[in-house]
């Protein structure tokens, strides 16, 4: 069983919001400082903007409606980056031929991964198993979260994952093989605690 994760898109995300957080942060906690005074009492209670602003803007027709669609864009640039957060990267379907000149054959990826649940599932102390193809048609990779309980012996079930349901995949999928990350979780009780 291949190893491997692509976590670009996560690295990005990361740094995209301490930036956005930073920027945030030092706006937020500048405009405290000026209201609590400690730029000095006119700043606090003076205008936000100087004289050379409100007189640039009113000199200046389009300045305040193109603050206004600057704005809108950082607005949607917001909800565009918040839908991709929903985005579960799930690969729908697999082309079977390399050669397409041949005919096509497509697989539906949630038919595969839903026979790897049901058969993970059957393991002996196996809770759930939820698994999900991403990636592309030409290179899938296998996200596969399976929770166990106390008395499943987690070596066993990574051995009998590794040796059994992978094999199984990569056939089905008519590769040597596929990689894979799989997270094995300990229930107690309601509460999941990742061990692997």
């Amino acid at each position: 069983m291949a190893a491997r994760t692509t976590r670009r898109p996560a690295q990005l995300n990361r740094t995209g919001l301490v930036l956005v957080g930073a920027l945030m942060a030092a706006a937020g906690g500048a405009g405290l400082a000026r209201g609590a005074g400690v730029l000095g009492e006119s700043r606090a209670t003076g205008r936000v903007f100087s004289g050379a602003v409100r007189r640039y803007a009113a000199g200046h027709g389009w300045f305040w409606p193109a603050v206004a669609a600057a704005v809108i864009v950082l607005a949607l640039l917001g909800l565009a980056w918040l839908l991709a957060q929903g985005r579960t990267g799930r690969l729908p379907g697999l082309a079977m031929e390399p050669d397409s000149a041949g005919g096509r054959t497509r697989l539906s990826g949630r038919a595969v991964t839903d026979a790897l649940e049901a058969e993970v599932g059957e393991y002996p102390g196996v809770r759930t198993a939820r698994a999900r193809l991403v990636g592309s048609s030409r290179r899938p990779e296998l996200r596969l979260n399976v929770a166990y309980l106390r008395r499943a012996d987690p070596a066993e079930l990574r051995q009998r994952i590794e040796e059994e349901a992978m094999p199984r995949l990569s056939a089905a999928l008519g590769r040597e093989s596929v990689p894979a990350v799989v997270r094995l979780r300990l229930v107690q009780g309601d509460r999941a605690e990742t061990l692997l």
